[in-house]
């Protein structure tokens, strides 16, 4: 069947009819087999042989014609005394006993309040018989129950009504599955995608559907194809701009240096020297992040954390000297050392990136401390500074690329190309990690990375 509409339709028209089938059948079968039990038998006869044996023999004669009575008969006869009693001690249904009581309170009140017109001979819902001591005795026939109704009793109706619920409950649950478990299929598909898994498809795990569901798998994986070409072709665009835009970098380098052995030191050079250096960092960017982006073959590997921080930390150190920033220290003093696998050059870049932004923002005099722990399944860094830290509607836009906060452009800062964070975020994910911002106490920028163990 192709179209899932259809199968929905059928699937619940077909349980309501289903429902509404075996009861009408169970209902007709039953009645049906009432009916023919009084068609069958003749309560006159069973009436005059009851009166020959009360007026011949009194109440012990009744009671013995009704012992005999065969059991074969479809029908059981009761005989009710002025009392209440069946003559045979039996049990009297609720039904007889209500009908008996109004049979009563409507005799007493016609008699009562009125006299009857000689004319008129009111009806006897109910047949009674007169013993020689003017004992009245009522007499009822009722159709035995069937095999049907035997099994259908007051004890059973309960077990026959659960039975009935957990079997439509397990046709509903049944159908509901079938129903969400494609969405739920879907969803999980979109959220890798949107968490940059674009390989992720999802018609293989639908089978061979050919309904509206297995149209949309087709359609979502060819949506994903398109993504995912886009998104290599946009990494292998920028990689090739990148390493075409350093050529013309180093020959123009080589053209500075002639230039000022001819003409000499002068200011333009200087800043010619520094635009370009800002350009070729820009390009390494460019370069990393699109590494970070393309599919390589290198496997995880066991990285010790404290140690990898640790040449980071020293590194930056080093940078920070010969950049002439000395008076911005990087604490770092690990207790632990766990171990994670995963890809150690892009966790140093990530850190690497991390840590230079937050030396670069820190205030003259200033703190950058690091810190490393572990717990049970997993590692946590954390890189705090003690700058002004950002507004809290950008903590999230920091990790994106070429984005810059609206501090850093409005005060022109030369500093950053808005790719450090952005790579760290790719290079933390590559790990099965997650990093995120917020704020210190004091109002400086604190970043955490989180990698499983």
């Amino acid at each position: 069947m192709r179209s899932l509409l259809v199968r929905i339709f059928l699937s619940f028209w077909l349980i309501i009819a289903i429902t509404i089938g075996f009861a009408a059948l169970g209902g007709y079968y039953y009645s049906e087999q009432i009916r023919q039990a009084i068609e069958n038998y003749e309560v006159s006869d069973t009436v005059i042989a009851a009166s020959t044996a009360l007026d011949t023999k009194g109440r012990p004669g009744l009671e013995s014609w009704l012992k005999d009575l065969p059991s074969k008969y479809p029908v059981t006869v009761f005989i009710i005394d002025q009392n209440g009693i069946d003559l045979l001690r039996r049990h009297v249904p609720p039904r007889i006993a209500r009908i008996l009581r109004r049979f009563a309170q409507h005799h007493l009140s016609g008699s009562g309040h009125r006299r009857e017109p000689r004319n008129l001979r009111p009806a006897r819902p109910l047949t009674q018989l007169v013993g020689p001591n003017e004992e009245v005795y009522t007499l009822f026939v009722v159709p035995k129950r069937s095999a049907y109704g035997e099994w259908l009793n007051e004890q059973t109706k309960p077990l026959m009504l659960l039975f009935a619920l957990l079997v439509s409950a397990s046709v509903s649950y049944a159908l509901a599955r079938a129903i969400t478990r494609p969405v739920h299929k879907f969803r999980q598909a979109t959220v890798a995608i949107a968490e940059g898994h674009l390989g992720t498809r999802v018609a293989d795990s639908m089978g061979k559907r050919r309904d509206e569901i297995g149209l949309l798998a087709r359609d979502f994986d060819s949506m994903a194809d398109k993504l995912q070409r886009a998104s290599e072709q946009q990494v292998e665009l920028t990689r090739n701009i990148s390493h075409e835009l350093r050529s013309p970098l180093a020959r123009l380098r080589v053209a500075l240096e002639l230039a000022r052995r001819q003409a000499g030191d002068l200011p333009e050079f200087t800043r010619i020297e520094t635009e370009a250096e800002r350009l070729d960092n820009l390009i390494g960017q460019i370069l990393s992040y699109s590494r970070l982006e393309s599919r390589d073959q290198e496997a995880p590997a066991p990285v010790n954390l404290a140690e990898l921080i640790q040449d980071v930390v020293e590194n930056v150190r080093f940078e920070c000297r010969s950049d002439g920033i000395e008076d911005v220290t990087v604490q770092f003093d690990p207790t632990e050392e766990p171990i994670i696998q995963g890809y150690a050059g892009a966790l140093g870049s990530a850190m690497e990136n991390v840590l230079r932004n937050a030396v670069h923002y820190s205030p003259s005099g200033g703190a950058v401390m690091v810190q490393l722990s572990q717990s049970s399944n997993q590692a946590t860094i954390t890189v705090e500074d003690q700058g002004s830290g950002i507004p809290d509607d950008e903590l999230e836009n920091i990790f994106e690329p070429f984005y810059r906060t609206r501090g850093a452009v409005a005060a022109a800062a030369t500093h950053g190309t808005g790719l450090g964070l952005a790579i760290a975020k790719r290079a933390v994910r590559k790990n099965s990690g997650t990093i995120q911002a917020d704020l210190t106490s004091h109002g400086g920028l604190r970043i955490e990375i989180r990698l499983p163990i």
